[in-house]
């Protein structure tokens, strides 16, 4: 894996407007994603994980907006950009993988030629090359006879299918980042660990950096170098994957390694998370997890805006994550 830096998210917040109300959707996030990384995006629903990673490619929905921080991709803040400089970028630069293909694949139009137009768009290949290329791009995300079926429409797909289909779609130009947002959601056990075999295969093959946006640790854990925890639209904690999952440095990471459903296959019950993510506009002062959180103290956590501590490789926002972790508490 090199060390040179594709994308820089800095202080990226993001909020909603209903009824003359500001609703704040995700505050001050920052990441990098460098060349060769896997970097898993992980958290209960409601973190803001989709939103964000939704963010990066401008692609948030109507009503809700980009507040401040920026998007750096390759040198080009793609905050504020142009329609027409984001319309270029993505597919060919960054592109995404959807957690619902049937609903981003065109049902009226033959799979094939929708992995073919991007090439056209994109890299400006004639219409034969260019369906060449899609039947090539479809049996190398191991859809069996591609000649037959890239003529065939989204319907008479299977799910795990559709999704090998944007996969090709979204790697047909070879992005420099790929965003797989919750790529494996709605399919068996078995399509779930070939669909993310194949992401890491591809990855490796391509050299791209790849952000992972998941709720499951497992899957970070066998496809991820970094791990980047969301909860109540804040990053609230980063480092390396090992590391993390050895000694979390946030209660609430804790929270989710012990409520994962792993534990029982080593003889340990997992542990539900007490109450539920805050609705936005209904975050906490201080500390967002601190009502659900079993070391949560008025003062501090409940108190005042918790700022990112860095130590390390590693970066956690709580207010008491030196004192726990000299104190040896039980995550």
């Amino acid at each position: 894996m090199t060390t040179d830096r594709i994308l820089e998210v800095e202080g990226l917040s993001i909020a909603a407007r209903s009824g003359g109300r500001t609703i704040p959707l995700v505050h001050d996030v920052s990441f990098r994603l460098d060349a060769g990384e896997a970097v898993g995006l992980v958290g209960e629903s409601g973190s803001g994980k989709s939103m964000t990673a939704l963010a990066l490619l401008g692609l948030l929905p109507r009503g809700v907006a980009v507040t401040a921080g920026s998007v750096r991709l390759g040198g080009v803040d793609l905050v504020g950009a142009d329609r027409r400089t984001l319309a270029d970028i993505r597919g060919r630069r960054i592109a995404m993988v959807f957690q619902d293909p049937m609903a981003s694949l065109n049902p009226a139009i033959p799979v094939g030629e929708q992995v073919a137009e991007v090439l056209r768009r994109h890299l400006g290949l004639a219409r034969k090359p260019a369906a060449r290329r899609a039947i090539e791009l479809l049996g190398a995300v191991g859809i069996r006879e591609p000649h037959r079926r890239t003529g065939e429409y989204p319907h008479t797909f299977s799910g795990g299918m559709r999704q090998r289909a944007m996969i090709a779609m979204a790697l047909a130009c070879e992005p420099a980042v790929l965003i797989a947002d919750e790529p494996t959601t709605a399919l068996d056990v078995t399509v779930q660990a070939r669909i993310l075999e194949l992401l890491v295969r591809m990855q490796d093959e391509l050299g791209m950096a790849m952000l992972l946006v998941t709720h499951d640790l497992g899957v970070v854990a066998g496809t991820c170098h970094r791990l980047a925890v969301m909860y109540a639209g804040r990053l609230i904690e980063e480092g390396e994957v090992g590391e993390v999952f050895d000694a979390p440095y946030h209660p609430y990471t804790a929270a989710l390694l012990a409520a994962a459903p792993e534990n029982a296959m080593h003889g340990r019950k997992p542990a539900a998370i007490p109450g539920v993510v805050p609705a936005p506009g209904a975050f906490p002062l201080g500390c967002p997890f601190s009502p659900r959180c079993s070391h949560a103290r008025p003062d501090p956590c409940d108190s005042t805006p918790v700022e990112v501590r860095t130590t390390g490789s590693r970066r956690v926002r709580c207010a008491r994550s030196r004192e726990l972790t000299l104190a040896g508490v039980e995550r």
